[in-house]
């Protein structure tokens, strides 16, 4: 519970000082409710679970965990990226953050951290760990609203037809106009962006759903239960990481119209 506690709320906060509170308010209501336990030694720092070195999500030792993540990381340089990451502590706390918010029904993440920190490496390391495809919009000159809404339907269609797990990697780079937020917020809020599939697109998407419902053995009636189904499903699939930079000009802005 203490682990969930710091994942909930402290992952959460920002400053130092907000972080050294939660930890007296978790070890207070420990206090409180466990009396006879010996808290210096059950609520030691740092508490990190994970499920990568047996089949149960279980506290595990961070030498033992590091070992485990420098071996993992070769064979991602040597299959995925070939990047060189130091894995120090700080690296070690991330990634299992990213974990267990990638492992969840509806998991998604704001990273926020100066340009070369590691959100992005990190982000695609812990995905391959998971067997997540990775998805990326490729920003160029010619990049409008209607190249964005065409990446996010083959996206959605990726996770809501085909079944595919996806963790899409959005930075804020990549935002060159707010209709680019106000249609990530609503996938993030529903599942779907309203006026995506219109028309012929959503012919096409209908009979990709009728595909997959048949495969996954589901009897469904109308369209109105195929789309829910389909919407339900780019919900459990899709995984969006929004790395943003404080340094940024936008970012206050950004962070106050799009909370």
């Amino acid at each position: 519970w203490a682990h969930e506690g710091l994942r909930l709320f402290n992952d959460r906060l920002v400053t130092q000082e907000e972080h050294d509170w939660c930890d007296a308010a978790i070890n207070e209501v420990a206090r409180q409710h466990f009396p006879s336990v010996d808290l210096d030694t059950a609520l030691q720092r740092p508490i990190l679970f994970s499920s990568w070195m047996s089949k149960f999500y279980e506290s595990v030792d961070r030498e033992e965990l590091r070992n485990h993540v420098q071996a993992r990381l070769k064979v991602f340089n040597e299959e995925e990226l070939d990047v060189q990451l130091v894995v120090f502590d700080e690296v070690l706390d991330h990634v299992l953050r990213i974990d267990r918010v990638l492992r969840q029904p509806l998991g998604h993440l704001l990273l926020v951290g100066e340009s070369g920190a590691g959100k992005t490496v990190l982000s695609r390391f812990v995905s391959w760990t998971n067997n997540l495809s990775v998805f990326q919009i490729k920003i160029s000159r010619k990049y409008t609203i209607e190249s964005f809404n065409a990446d996010l339907r083959t996206v959605c269609k990726r996770a809501g037809c085909d079944g595919e797990r996806i963790c899409f990697i959005f930075d804020e780079s990549n935002v060159l106009s707010s209709a680019f937020l106000e249609n990530m917020n609503a996938l993030l809020a529903s599942g779907e962006v309203p006026g995506l599939f219109e028309g012929d697109e959503y012919a096409a998407l209908m009979n990709e759903c009728r595909a997959m419902a048949t495969r996954e053995g589901k009897i469904v009636d109308t369209e109105e239960e195929l789309y829910r189904l389909f919407t339900k499903n780019v919900q459990n699939n899709l995984h969006v990481v929004f790395t943003m930079n404080p340094a940024s000009m936008e970012f206050e802005n950004r962070a106050a119209t799009s909370p």
